[in-house]
This record gives C-alpha cells, sequence and structure tokens, in this order.
C-alpha cells in the first residue's frame, strides 16, 4: 500500500507525487549508500560532523569579531 500526499487546500489525494519523488530520490543516491551499510553511516557521521565543525567556526570568528570591533 503507497501512503497517501495530501496537496492544497481541498486535500486531494495524489500517491503518484509520492512515488515521483522516491524514484527521483533513488536515482540521485549516491553511490557510498550502494555499498555496506558501515561505510555508509561513517560517510554520513563525517559529513555530519564537518557541517557542525564549520558553523562553531563561523559562530567562533562572530564572536572574535564583535568583540575586536565593539571593544
Amino acid at each position: 500500500m503507497v501512503p497517501k500526499v495530501w496537496s492544497g487546500q481541498c486535500l486531494h489525494q495524489h500517491p503518484t507525487i509520492l512515488l515521483k519523488h522516491l524514484q527521483v530520490q533513488n536515482k540521485c543516491m549516491k553511490p557510498e549508500f550502494n555499498s555496506s551499510s558501515k561505510e555508509a553511516l561513517a560517510a554520513n557521521n563525517r559529513r555530519m560532523g564537518l557541517t557542525l565543525l564549520s558553523v562553531a567556526v563561523i559562530f567562533f570568528i562572530g564572536i572574535v569579531l564583535k568583540r575586536s570591533v565593539l571593544g
């Protein structure tokens, strides 16, 4: 059974939207997800870690600039 997607104010059911989304998502999958699940999990964790690190660095730079400019 396909879950139905509700769209618009009239709440029309469009199960084909979800199917098309899943097909596009499967085509866009990176090759690392076709490998074992441990490797995919490690790659996802690495990507998340780098994202969080970049956010922390930008935040730190902002604080340093604020203190140097405003005294």
